[in-house]
C-alpha cells in the first residue's frame, strides 16, 4: 500500500524504545528522592563507613537465627528423619522461605516434601505447616503485647501514643488468645447431610487447619527444648538490625528498634518476592514512626535486609547441593538392601531344594 511502512515495527522493537523510558523514569523518580529527603543523601556513605565488628556480629546472629528455625522444623516437619536428613532440607525451606512470594507458608512445605523419600500427604503438609507459621510467630505476638503495653504505660520511654503502642498490643493479644482458644480439643460435630458441595470440600482444609492449631498448642505446653528454635529465630534476626544500628553509630532505645521491626515486618505477608521494596519501606518507615532518625534507620535496613537475604540463600544453596550427595547415599543404601535379600531368597531357595533331596 502506498505510504505504508517497508518495516513495520515489531514487538521486540517497542520494548527496545520501552526500556529507556523506564530506566529514565526510575532515575529521575531517584534523583527526587535524594532531592527530597537529603538525609537519604548520605545513607550510600554510611553504608561504606560501617563498623566492621558490628556488621561481622549481624552476621553471626544472623547464623544464629538460622539454627533456631533448623531446630523449630526438626520439631515439626521432621521428627522422624536423622539429623543428617533433616538439616539441609530445614535449610533448603529457610531460603525458600526467604525469597518466595508468601515464602512463610510454602518454604517450610517444600522443604518437608524433600526431607524424607516416602512424601507426606496434602493434609499433612497443611497440619505440619500451620502449627510451623503459629510458632514462628508467637514469640514476635508475645513481644509486641508486652512491649506496647509497657511503652503505653511510660515504663521503657517513648512514644506512649495509644494508636502505636496500646493498639498493637491489644491486636497481638487478641490474636494469641483467639490462637490459643482454638488449639483447645473439642469434640466433633457431625457434618449435616444437606450442606452443598463447596461446604464439603471447604472441610477437609479447616479441620487440617484446626489440627494445626491444637499440635501447637500441645507442643507449647509439653515444652519440648526445639521450641527454643522459635524463640531464637525471631529474637536473633531482630537483633541483627539492633546491630546494624550500631554498625552506623546510632542506636536507638532498644524498645523503637522491637517495635519497628516488629510493626514494619508486617509488609512481609504481601506476596512479593523476598519482600523487596515493601519490607525495606516499612522497616524504615515503623522506625521513623517509632523516633528513630531517617538516614540510620535507612542505612541499618539495607544492612539488616542484606545479610538476612544473603545469608539465609547461602544456607539454601548449601542444603541443595548437599541434597544430590543424599539420595545417592540413599540409593546405595537401597541397592545394597535390595542385593541382601536377594542373596537371602537365594540361599532360602537352595536350603528348600536340600531339604527335598534329602527327603
Amino acid at each position: 500500500m502506498p505510504g505504508a511502512s517497508p518495516h513495520p515495527e515489531t514487538a521486540a522493537d517497542r520494548r527496545s524504545y520501552r526500556w529507556p523510558f523506564w530506566a529514565a523514569v526510575i532515575a529521575v523518580a531517584v534523583a527526587v528522592v535524594f532531592l527530597v529527603l537529603p538525609d537519604l543523601a548520605g545513607v550510600p556513605a554510611r553504608l561504606v563507613e560501617g563498623c566492621g565488628k558490628w556488621i561481622a556480629a549481624a552476621g553471626v546472629l544472623e547464623l544464629l537465627s538460622a539454627v533456631g528455625f533448623v531446630f523449630l522444623f526438626k520439631l515439626v516437619f521432621a521428627a522422624p528423619v536423622s539429623w543428617r536428613r533433616s538439616v539441609p532440607a530445614a535449610l533448603r525451606a529457610l531460603a525458600a522461605s526467604t525469597i518466595l512470594p508468601a515464602g512463610g507458608l510454602i518454604g517450610p512445605t517444600m522443604g518437608a516434601w524433600s526431607a524424607s523419600t516416602e512424601r507426606p500427604s496434602l493434609s499433612a503438609l497443611t497440619r505440619s505447616t500451620a502449627t510451623f507459621v503459629i510458632l514462628t510467630n508467637a514469640p514476635g505476638a508475645i513481644v509486641l503485647a508486652a512491649l506496647g503495653t509497657l511503652l503505653w504505660l511510660g515504663l521503657p520511654g517513648d512514644p506512649h501514643q495509644i494508636a502505636l503502642t496500646l493498639l498493637p498490643a491489644a491486636l497481638a493479644s487478641g490474636l494469641l488468645i483467639a490462637t490459643w482458644l482454638a488449639g483447645r480439643p473439642s469434640r466433633r460435630q457431625t457434618s449435616p447431610p444437606h450442606r452443598g458441595r463447596f461446604m464439603r470440600r471447604l472441610a477437609k482444609p479447616v479441620s487440617d487447619l484446626s489440627d494445626g492449631i491444637t499440635e501447637a498448642r500441645e507442643l507449647v505446653t509439653t515444652g519440648n527444648w526445639k521450641l527454643t528454635g522459635a524463640l531464637a529465630y525471631y529474637a536473633f534476626d531482630s537483633a541483627v538490625l539492633w546491630a546494624a544500628f550500631h554498625a552506623y553509630g546510632h542506636a536507638p532505645p532498644v524498645g523503637v528498634v522491637a517495635m519497628g521491626y516488629l510493626v514494619g515486618s508486617l509488609a512481609g505477608a504481601l506476596p512479593i518476592p523476598a519482600g523487596l521494596g515493601v519490607v525495606d519501606g516499612g522497616l524504615v518507615g515503623a522506625l521513623v514512626l517509632y523516633g528513630a532518625p531517617v538516614a540510620p534507620a535507612a542505612a541499618a535496613v539495607l544492612l539488616y535486609r542484606g545479610i538476612s537475604l544473603l545469608l539465609p540463600l547461602a544456607l539454601g544453596a548449601v542444603g541443595w547441593l548437599s541434597r544430590p550427595a543424599a539420595n545417592r547415599q540413599l540409593s546405595a543404601h537401597e541397592r545394597r538392601a535390595g542385593l541382601v535379600g536377594l542373596a537371602r531368597a537365594q540361599r532360602r531357595v537352595e536350603l528348600e531344594l536340600v531339604t527335598a533331596d534329602a527327603d
